[in-house]
């Protein structure tokens, strides 16, 4: 999103820490979907909830995992 172009509640939902937080919520769905077919634990499916919820997403310190581990 180019920030001239843009006000700042449209780029704050382009912004990489958004994009991890739906990666996130995707994940905790299909966690979901998995306990319920009995893949993984009900109780582990509602850690994952219980632990990203709250959780801050540090885009840098990701990009940076990611350079490491290309």
């Amino acid at each position: 999103m180019i920030p001239r172009y843009s006000r700042p509640e449209m780029a704050a939902i382009w912004s990489p820490e958004t994009r991890f937080r739906i990666w996130f919520e995707i994940e905790a769905h299909a966690a979901d979907a998995m306990a319920e077919l009995g893949i993984i634990p009900k109780a582990a499916a509602a850690k994952i909830w219980a632990k990203g919820k709250s959780a801050k997403f540090d885009a840098a310190r990701i990009a940076e995992i990611e350079r490491e581990t290309k």
